[in-house]
């Protein structure tokens, strides 16, 4: 499972923009840009990344038939802190695409 997690407000047409966060796994390489240790939210309870490189625009519409059909769980907001360091995160991987970025750019959650 992956912890996804709203980056941006709601665009013009109605779209946001997801980062998602997996566990690290032992002698594989990830992003090093944003990591967790584990126990800084309920749902990372080990060590974890935010995987910049899978960053997707999700309409508001998709993202609450998702999780009426239960696909997506809502879980507690993150800490502003941690939010900080996944949105700083979004301009400083070099694994995420510029569309991505411009995006956070343009609709950032001021």
């Amino acid at each position: 499972m992956h912890l996804f997690v709203i980056v941006t407000n709601q665009c013009q047409n109605g779209f946001h923009l997801l980062v998602s966060l997996t566990s690290i796994k032992p002698g594989k390489a990830h992003d090093p840009t944003c990591t967790f240790n584990g126990g800084e939210h309920p749902f990372i309870d080990k060590p974890t990344y935010v995987y910049y490189r899978l960053a997707e625009q999700r309409s508001s519409a998709s993202i609450v038939k998702a999780v009426d059909a239960g696909l997506f769980v809502p879980r507690v907001d993150m800490l502003e802190g941690h939010l900080a360091a996944i949105c700083s995160g979004i301009e400083q991987s070099e694994f995420i695409g510029s569309w991505a970025i411009e995006y956070y750019q343009e609709n950032r959650n001021n």
